[in-house]
């Protein structure tokens, strides 16, 4: 891109790498305003191989103790409305980098989410708004035997598909390259979403592999989803809150709620919110 080579724009330096159960973020802690180059940039810093690698990128800022904001592009370089695993390490972040209070609201595009971190790393969020399906539940061609026939369109922040597989291949065995594009872009989905593909462990306890919008692949993990498959699960009598679901990355989320109807209230995420290393990127990298 025109003029991205050797300014990065406005995006700073100085980095800290976080994984959330896996998803992981190139966190910075200050606002930046996001044009074409700085989202040059922030596909070259995500680009695994040539350059730092991450699922996205945070900007985190605070205005008081109790309340940061946090703005999140996706390794396309697009902004999202929310991400939950972000928004996790965004809240560690704050505590740990910029004397954040440890109980705190964390702003995003969905609004303001809030966050406990506590003393062992782990991050509980409790989501603002009520969590259900969004619209009749997409049905998929009659080859797509390894999946149910039908999954369900949820809304938390961002758009969520969540189908259950029928049984006759693991979860972990399932090609999602070929299976997750087309779900991804299914019609019934005018935005397009992200797509989870779950297997039932046991009572309450779930496997969930996650093809993400914006990343365009499979990522480790995807809190959101996490917190869309456990409703959807619930709802279909197949889990009983809280429901612990393991992600690709062998690491467990925790999802709590009340069933009110045909939706879930008072919706809580929990778990890791590590730093992995700290660093700055070079302007060879643009």
């Amino acid at each position: 891109m025109a003029g991205a080579r050797g300014s990065g724009g406005a995006v700073p330096r100085p980095f800290t790498k976080m994984s959330g159960a896996g998803n992981d973020f190139l966190v910075f802690g200050s606002r930046v305003g996001v044009g074409p180059i700085e989202a040059e940039t922030i596909r070259r810093l995500c680009r695994r191989g040539t350059g730092v690698g991450a699922d996205g990128v945070l900007f985190v800022t605070a205005s008081s103790p109790g309340r940061v904001t946090a703005a999140y592009y996706n390794a396309d370089g697009g902004e999202a409305r929310f991400c939950a695993n972000g928004t996790r390490c965004a809240a560690r972040f704050a505590a740990l980098r910029l004397e954040a209070s440890s109980i705190l609201d964390v702003e995003t595009g969905w609004g303001a989410v809030g966050a406990k971190v506590h003393a062992d790393g782990r991050v509980t969020l409790r989501l603002p708004a009520p969590v259900g399906p969004t619209s009749p539940a997409p049905t998929f061609d009659p080859h797509e035997q390894l999946l149910e026939r039908s999954g369900a369109a949820v809304s938390v922040g961002v758009p969520h598909l969540v189908v259950f597989t029928s049984g006759r291949t693991p979860v972990d065995e399932l090609d999602l390259p070929a299976l997750a594009p087309r779900l991804r872009f299914h019609p019934a989905l005018p935005e397009g979403a992200n797509v989870h593909f779950v297997e039932a462990e046991g009572r309450s306890r779930l496997k969930l592999r996650s093809w993400e919008r914006g990343v365009e692949g499979e990522t480790l993990s995807c809190g959101s989803g996490a917190v869309a498959t456990a409703v959807v699960a619930a709802l279909a009598g197949r889990a009983t809150p809280p429901v612990a679901l393991r992600t690709r990355s062998g690491e467990e989320l925790v999802v709590d709620f009340r069933l009110e109807g045909d939706a879930a209230t008072d919706v809580t995420l929990t778990g890791d919110a590590r730093i992995t290393f700290e660093g700055t990127w070079n302007e060879e990298l643009l």
